[in-house]
């Protein structure tokens, strides 16, 4: 049997080696020089020996071996050509002249990387954020398969429901149910608050979380009347339980009933997104009583809440067929449960699932903030490229006499632009390193500025990608900003450049790009202003209460039902107030469930007999809150007709209400609403008071419909205490839990703020998007008033002999300022309103983006631009002052 085997190729082989040895030689040149000196000089040696043996002197050998060799420099080019990869060999000569001209225009050199090192340093750490985002994979096993299951109009989430899609759905697994709310801890002392999730056996191994101790929940956990059983976090258990090695098996109280601690979490474990609807890092979780002869209920908010329902797509399953399926037990639902869901058929959109990637969820609103942060660092970097460039053609224009004598020598204009170009890409490498260096740094403070806590964004980190990113934006950086340099600067020749220049080269260039400069700034401050103006209007609106001197605090009650009306939680807080009132300088103190910028529930509402132009009653959605009989005087909210609540106004059923001057607005019905009734399957609900609106959102200044009913009719367990003092201090706050815990030893008190602190958070987003596009603005502004400098001073030393000789001939110093401003001017002008044009343009989404109700005035617009016009001229003052105060014949003697 023959075997055939492929031969190698012994050229290629031969080709290869060879290709090897001439790029190791390319890093071997000094090495190199010597072996081409020893050769050449073995070669000459030969050659005389040759010609003495043949009979000629010593002296006539030697010049005849010379003759014979030629030009030494030109033998070694050629040898070199043969031995070493020449474009290679240029390009590193040309990378070391780059670091050269570092050391020898440090000035202009590192005001260029810090410049680089801004824009790219902000451009890698938004992109660290954006990968963090939408790249990183979540901290969960099979992170892309999982999905959390939301509804949209009207459903109250319990248990009955989870238990109806996971018995109905195919293609979905290993479905789990949470939900997060406040308890309490006691017996231990004073009472603790902590934030907890209760969930199902099945949360954990969705995840793919296993306990560091002890274990997580078991099937058997979740029955109804089981002592629960708590997993607690790492950090609640190093912070609060001081890291006890016996928690495992400890027994606590929670919420007044038994509870056993069954494990602990491991130290990197989280799942309390914001974005979930969760506010804040949970401490302990909890098993969930699943109940399946809980009803399901139709929602009483009306605006959709989670359905606190997670779960993993099955292998191969798509987002849209999982979708469907959730959509069609919804229709079967409403089908089989006609009491829950009234006229399912006639309106078949009253209630339906909606299904989201995991991740889109925990990205949430964010994602617009992170299109606004990538938007203002690409302008900014923008503006970095053009002002390098404008650096880098003033520098090339300083060196006509160097690159004409380059050019003299024989070098070609395309090695010229090759030059030119390694030159910005060894400043582009620095500022790359310095922004790489910055980037950790910028992107922990935004993610520290957020106005909304992201577990998410928090988790960016720096990594291979981000490097290979950075490299990649410093390398396309330097192709922009050196181009136009290498272009103009490539173009001196020898003649008449070995003695002086044009005094015109290159300014059209520089103006061209120092209107681009112009109008990217204006851009960015035009959306400063836009935002900024956006939050003035947040914060000088009438809030419609008085918020000085009032101290605000939340309230939860035990109670095995946190999700319903508890029948009792009125009468408690009614107690707690009176002793709260009884506390020496305190005025006035009330509860309510959703105090002003902090609403709680919202609803469909309809007053008895009011039709709408369709011809069905008319029905607008309004706030509720449950609220005691002093809660208006407290925060001083004025009464503009009828009553407020009185002590004696209680009941077992909800039999009265308030409503404020939007909704009766709403209804057409003015003042007149009072003696009018609410629409209330329990029976009509009289409204018997009017009073003023107040601010319901911390983004928006728009009144809401309101709808205020007494505590002592209808309470939840949870709510905010509010209470009025002439003086507020710590011991104030203190004597107040002191009352409270009087009357309920085992009740916590949290959430301690005054109503001022209220108000200030509730500006927080509109804050955060003025200092954030500011920022972006400010740099911009700095950058292009260096740019105006930079061309004026080249404006001035260029015509500095022109000058001269108009001051010689008796112009004047206003003259001579028109003269170097008068072009300029007009292209800084042409660029303000390109930058005005492309703000008025991108308005809506900016504020789409930026959640920006104000629309931009006119004379906002012109300050910004008044604004940047009065920068630019303080920078072009000082070359302006100098071209102004020349001396003629000082000048004319250097020129």
């Amino acid at each position: 049997m023959v075997s055939l085997r492929k031969g190698r190729d012994p050229c290629v082989e031969v080709d290869i080696m060879g290709f090897l040895r001439r790029f190791v030689n390319v890093f071997r040149q000094r090495r190199i020089d010597r072996d081409f000196d020893d050769e050449l000089e073995f070669h000459r040696q030969m050659c005389e020996r040759q010609e003495r043996q043949r009979g000629l002197s010593a002296a006539d050998a030697e010049q005849s071996a010379k003759r014979r060799l030629g030009n030494r420099s030109i033998a070694k080019e050629e040898m070199r050509d043969a031995r070493v990869i020449q474009w290679l060999a240029s390009s590193l000569q040309d990378l070391r002249h780059g670091v050269v001209l570092l050391r020898r225009d440090p000035g202009v050199s590192g005001l260029i990387i810090l410049v680089l090192a801004l824009g790219i340093g902000g451009t890698a750490a938004i992109f660290t954020l954006l990968k963090a985002a939408f790249i990183d994979p979540l901290p969960y096993r099979d992170a892309g398969r999982l999905v959390t299951i939301l509804e949209v109009t009207g459903w109250n989430p319990n248990t009955s429901g989870f238990l109806a899609i996971r018995q109905r759905s195919h293609l979905l697994e290993q479905l789990a149910f949470a939900e997060h709310r406040d308890m309490q801890i006691t017996g231990t002392g004073e009472p603790r608050r902590v934030f907890a999730a209760r969930v199902t056996a099945s949360f954990f191994p969705l995840l793919g979380v296993e306990a560091s101790q002890g274990r997580t929940f078991l099937d058997e956990d979740n029955q109804p009347g089981k002592t629960a059983s708590v997993v607690l976090t790492d950090t609640f258990w190093r912070n609060q339980m001081g890291s006890d090695p016996h928690a495992v098996g400890s027994a606590m109280r929670l919420d007044g009933a038994s509870a056993i601690v069954v494990g602990i979490l491991p130290s990197g474990f989280h799942f309390d997104y914001p974005t979930l609807g969760i506010p804040e890092p949970v401490d302990i979780y909890v098993s969930y009583p699943v109940d399946s002869s809980v009803p399901l209920n139709a929602s009483s908010n009306g605006l959709g809440v989670a359905v606190r329902v997670l779960a993993r797509l099955q292998d191969g399953v798509t987002l849209a067929e999982a979708d469907a399926e959730l959509r069609n037990i919804a229709r079967v639902l409403t089908h089989e449960h006609p009491e829950s869901f009234p006229n399912p058929q006639n309106d078949p959109s009253l209630f339906h699932f909606t299904i989201l990637p995991l991740r889109d969820a925990t990205i949430g609103s964010q994602r617009s903030l992170l299109w606004l942060l990538l938007g203002g660092v690409t302008v900014l970097l923008l503006i970095a490229c053009v002002n390098t460039a404008q650096l880098l053609l003033a520098r090339s224009l300083r060196r006509g006499r160097e690159i004409a004598v380059r050019s003299a020598l024989g070098a070609s204009r395309f090695r010229l632009i090759r030059q030119f170009l390694f030159e910005g890409i060894v400043l582009a490498g620095c500022g790359g390193i310095a922004g790489l260096l910055a980037a950790s740094w910028i992107a922990r403070t935004i993610v520290s500025l957020l106005p909304l806590r992201s577990p998410l964004l928090a988790s960016a980190h720096l990594d291979l990608r981000v490097v290979a990113f950075t490299l990649a934006i410093s390398m396309i950086s330097a192709i922009v900003f050196a181009i136009i340099p290498a272009l103009k600067g490539s173009r001196w020749t020898p003649g008449p450049n070995l003695n002086a220049r044009a005094a015109t080269e290159g300014n059209r260039w520089r103006h061209i790009m120092i209107a681009i400069e112009a109008a990217l700034s204006v851009f960015l401050l035009c959306g400063a202003g836009l935002v900024a103006q956006n939050l003035w209007t947040l914060i000088s609106a009438p809030s419609g209460f008085d918020p000085n001197h009032v101290v605000v605090m939340r309230l939860q009650l035990p109670s095995r039902k946190p999700n319903l009306p508890d029948p009792t939680a009125g009468l408690m807080f009614q107690e707690y107030l009176e002793r709260v009132q009884a506390v020496p300088g305190v005025d006035s103190a009330a509860t309510v469930t959703g105090p002003p910028l902090r609403p709680s529930r919202a609803g469909p509402q309809q007053i008895v007999g009011e039709i709408g132009a369709d011809g069905k009653p008319k029905t607008i959605v309004a706030w509720g809150h449950q609220i005691s009989a002093d809660y208006f005087r407290t925060l001083r909210i004025p009464l503009l007709a009828g009553r407020t609540f009185r002590r004696g106004d209680a009941g077992k059923k909800i039999s009265i209400a308030i409503v404020n001057a939007e909704f009766a607005r709403q209804f057409g019905l003015g003042a007149n609403v009072v003696g009018r009734q609410l629409n209330d399957p329990d029976g009509p609900i009289t409204i018997v008071g009017m009073v003023g609106n107040v601010r319901t959102s911390g983004v928006r200044v728009d009144p809401f419909p309101e709808v205020y009913f007494s505590n002592l009719e209808f309470s939840w367990p949870n709510a905010y205490l509010v209470a009025r003092s002439a003086v507020q201090s710590a011991s104030l706050v203190k004597a107040i839990q002191g009352a409270i815990r009087s009357a309920n030893a085992d009740q916590s008190v949290f959430g301690i703020m005054t109503m001022d602190d209220l108000l200030a958070n509730s500006a927080a987003e509109p804050r955060f998007n003025v200092y954030l596009i500011g920022a972006f603005s400010l740099l911009a502004l700095v950058m292009a008033a260096t740019g105006t400098y930079s061309v004026i001073s080249c404006l001035v030393s260029q015509r500095t002999g022109e000058i001269a000789v108009r001051l010689a001939l008796g112009a004047s110093r206003r003259a001579i300022v028109r003269t170097v401003l008068g072009t300029t001017a007009g292209w800084v002008t042409g660029g303000l309103l390109s930058g005005l044009s492309l703000a008025l343009a991108t308005k809506n989404t900016i504020r789409s983006l930026s959640s920006t109700a104000a629309t931009g005035s006119p004379w906002m617009y012109l300050s910004m631009m008044m604004f940047f016009f009065v920068v630019t001229l303080m920078a072009a003052y000082v070359p302006m002052h100098g071209a102004s105060r020349i001396d003629p014949a000082e000048a004319l003697r250097c020129d």
